[in-house]
């Protein structure tokens, strides 16, 4: 397993993190001898970082990874997330402080070593979104107060919503990590431009928070599972919701499909491979984070992993697929 570093935390993690989240499932849906299978596997295969929120099935997933962590004595890096409504903007550092307590109560755990604020940012108010100056403003200063009190080591955003307002939250100097939206269908984060035409353009975020010391958690990197080309799913699965625009399953799937003609023609085994091994080859990206359905899933990517980045060659190939003009 290759370490890389997490910005300026400092903090030294694995290439590829475990995701608790709805889309993989695992955590939130999983049969509890499976969970604590596929976390065991992880460990022995060198992950060190795990990744999960309140969010994800109304707490289930923080309470299983607590769970399995405490049953296996595991040592590792955690992260999780606090979301807000609007209505909480006033009283943020009250709302925050609250909902993490809440969650590490679930975690068992006195402190963890990310937090990172799951709204969108946007250049105005939203249903699920907060104003960016909100962000850079109470919120930012709330998710600095819980540091502060020693609930958590580090301070994140999750890099969803318009564009420009990320930009902005991603330079600030308020947090110390973010999440970014970043695969081989839609790698505007690290090469700017909208890939189709139709799907959001990141403008080259990843870079500008790499750039400003930020440690870079990429996700989606196998586009909720959409780049395996094909409909179907793990039972396990969740319905990932889009998280960008021009992001839909449906659409991804379709989109993928000049990625399984890719990965034969590379010898590889799949487009999972081919789209976890180009995440791999992009420099900024400090923890790739994957969402397994099952432990097999967790034993694909460690071997992918373990098999390295693509080489540029190759990487230019799935870029050149990726900014094929929309049908």
């Amino acid at each position: 397993m290759e370490y890389r570093t997490l910005g300026r935390t400092g903090l030294e993690v694995s290439a590829i993190g475990f995701g608790c989240g709805n889309t993989g499932g695992l955590m939130v849906r999983g049969a509890p001898a499976e969970q604590r299978a596929a976390v065991a596997r992880a460990l022995a295969g060198g992950i060190t970082y795990f990744d999960t929120a309140a969010q994800y099935g109304e707490g289930r997933s923080e309470e299983n990874l607590g769970r399995v962590l405490r049953e296996l004595g595991a040592d590792v890096l955690v992260g999780t997330k606090v979301r807000l409504v609007p209505e909480e903007v006033p009283d943020a550092a009250g709302a925050l402080r609250r909902k993490l307590e809440e969650g590490l109560r679930r975690l068992g755990r006195e402190q963890v070593d990310v937090c990172t604020l799951h709204n969108p940012t946007l250049l105005d108010a939203g249903p699920r979104g907060l104003p960016v100056e909100a962000v850079l403003g109470a919120v930012g200063e709330g998710m600095q107060a819980l540091r502060a009190a020693g609930l958590c080591r580090f301070v994140g955003f999750s890099a969803l919503g318009d564009t420009p307002a990320l930009q902005r939250v991603a330079t600030a100097g308020i947090f110390d990590t973010c999440q970014c939206y970043y695969n081989a269908l839609n790698p505007s984060a690290g090469y700017p431009g909208s890939p189709d035409g139709v799907a959001q353009d990141f403008a080259g975020l990843l870079d500008r928070a790499a750039a400003a010391g930020l440690g870079v958690f990429a996700i989606r990197i196998l586009a909720g599972g959409a780049a395996i080309a094909t409909p179907e799913r793990h039972p396990t699965a969740g319905a990932g919701s889009a998280l960008a625009q021009g992001t839909e399953y449906d659409r991804d799937v379709a989109q993928a499909a000049g990625l399984r003609v890719l990965a034969a023609e590379l010898g590889l085994e799949s487009p999972l491979e081919l789209a976890l091994r180009f995440a791999l080859a992009k420099a900024g990206i400090s923890c790739l984070l994957i969402g397994p359905s099952s432990v097999a899933h967790v034993e694909d990517a460690l071997r992918w992993e373990a098999r390295g980045p693509l080489p540029p060659d190759a990487v230019a190939r799935v870029l050149a697929l990726a900014r094929r003009p929309a049908a």
